[in-house]
């Protein structure tokens, strides 16, 4: 993905969040010279990877799949004091994030504002069967509480103020429905390095086309 795709789609991303009043925190607006400015004391910002992150999945088309999103607070599997996660994940239009479970993390998906959310899902295989995607089973869940079945990739579709619960193991696809989304994440603590299995090989690269305007929460330069 080009470094040009990345800055603009961060300030599409800072733009809707405006419109919908959907308030980041201080630290989402800083320059990279701000971010080297407070190195000494980002140190726990950093090693827990809160900030922006943009990616188009390999696709080579963030439009069609990708997301914008923001950690705004999460903790690390080594501090049983901080257990949880807090993202904001900013989507286009049909634009879909595609299929994957986590080994370890529940997480609440929760539309807060703009389109609808459409969540597609499927049931794992077992590890002996590496982990196939089932199409046949039933998946059961919760919305806000209570239970939802539908059949195997079924869409499971969430308005406004509206939530999902996904557990391990539960392969799970958004797409924006009906106009841009901003979605929330309440979890357990998130490893994106560790704790992602998609349905299909993924390798992420950035193309350098133009000066860094936003700093990735991949980009920190740990000391």
């Amino acid at each position: 993905m080009k470094r040009s795709l990345i800055n603009t789609n961060i300030e599409w991303a800072m733009e809707l969040c405006k419109e919908m009043k959907f308030n980041l925190p201080d630290f989402a607006y800083w320059t990279p010279e701000e971010w080297e400015e407070k190195k000494d004391k980002t140190q726990r910002m950093r090693e827990v990877g809160l900030g922006w992150d943009v990616t188009d999945y390999a696709s080579g088309d963030f439009d069609k799949k990708g997301a914008v999103l923001f950690t705004l607070r999460n903790g690390s599997m080594s501090d049983p004091g901080r257990p949880y996660c807090e993202k904001m994940i900013a989507m286009k239009e049909n634009q879909v994030l595609p299929c994957h479970f986590h080994y370890e993390k529940t997480e609440d998906i929760i539309n807060r504002c703009g389109g609808t959310l459409c969540v597609q899902v499927w049931n794992s295989k077992s590890e002996a069967e590496g982990y196939a995607v089932d199409t046949e089973s039933d998946v059961t869940l919760y919305c806000d509480g209570m239970p939802v079945t539908v059949p195997a990739g079924g869409v499971v579709k969430i308005t406004n103020g509206n939530s999902i619960t996904l557990t391990p193991y539960v392969y799970h696809l958004f797409y924006a429905e009906g106009g841009p989304l901003i979605v929330g994440e309440v979890s357990k603590v998130n490893d994106d390095a560790a704790d992602n299995h998609f349905s299909e090989e993924i390798h992420l690269t950035i193309e350098e086309d133009e000066p860094v305007r936003h700093i990735l929460c991949g980009g920190y330069v740990m000391e």
